[in-house]
């Protein structure tokens, strides 16, 4: 079949689709505002897609991630990614780590472990790598690494506010209004019931609906990764007006979730 059956050689988008990333100036930190600039382009409030941008530009990048996992020093984080990286000549090639390799590092490191308090999976990192994955080789150089320990120290810190009795779960209505109120995504209810029944398991009494924190993070990375992909889309098919909607060619979709 022409379109799902012979993987056609259409157009790529992703020839044409600008890329953000971070310098290539490994070892060093961005400068504070660096990442808050590259989202002014997409990641303005939008009719169709809300104020995800701000949560962003004004929380995550404002976090300290080194502070909150108690290093001496900022470098005591690089250190850490670098130790890790320098396990495998083909990561050091690249200047960056691949999921197993984050998985260690969140899961090995004392003072990562301690804060957040469970077990990352190589899936969950694997999403975590392709949400930042600018570059898109599979791998995660330090900018991104550390954009991602800014992300999840937030996240967290979030999710500890809504955990009210601190048993390791938020509710359903906890989760809804964070993804509406607090990081502003626009969402219609039948998306939001969607993203219940895929990530909250339901328990006594009354059927009630509960969020672990791996979950949550995996809900915050989605919605994230494809508002953005989504987004770029609608922008670059419609000369730079945003309309909520684009039209996806069925390989390019399937990079899209696949990757994720």
């Amino acid at each position: 079949m022409t379109y799902y059956g012979g993987y056609s050689q259409g157009q790529d988008m992703y020839a044409d689709m600008p890329t953000h990333g971070p310098p290539q100036n490994y070892g060093h930190v961005p400068p504070a505002n660096y990442y808050q600039t590259q989202y002014q382009m997409y990641q303005q409030p939008s009719q169709h897609y809300g104020s995800y941008g701000n949560y962003y530009t004004k929380n995550v990048f404002q976090v300290n991630a080194w502070e909150a996992y108690q290093f001496r020093h900022p470098s005591d984080l690089e250190m850490v990614f670098t130790q890790e990286m320098q396990k495998n000549p083909e990561n050091m090639m690249r200047n960056a780590i691949q999921s197993e390799d984050l998985m260690n590092v969140l899961n090995n490191t004392p003072s990562i472990r301690n804060f957040f308090r469970i077990n990352w999976s190589r899936e969950m990192c694997s999403i975590m790598i392709a949400m930042l994955d600018r570059s898109q080789d599979g791998f995660m150089q330090w900018s991104e690494f550390l954009e991602l320990q800014q992300c999840l120290v937030a996240w967290y810190k979030i999710f500890c506010q809504h955990d009210v009795d601190r048993n390791g779960f938020i509710d359903a209505s906890e989760l809804i209004r964070v993804i509406r109120q607090l990081f502003g995504y626009q969402i219609q209810p039948e998306t939001l019931e969607t993203i219940l029944k895929r990530y909250s398991r339901v328990v006594p009494p009354n059927s009630r609906c509960i969020i672990a924190f791996d979950d949550f993070v995996a809900v915050s990375i989605r919605l994230r990764a494809y508002t953005d992909a989504f987004r770029k889309r609608d922008s670059l098919t419609h000369g730079g007006t945003e309309t909520g909607s684009c039209m996806l060619g069925y390989d390019d979709f399937l990079r899209c979730v696949l990757c994720l």
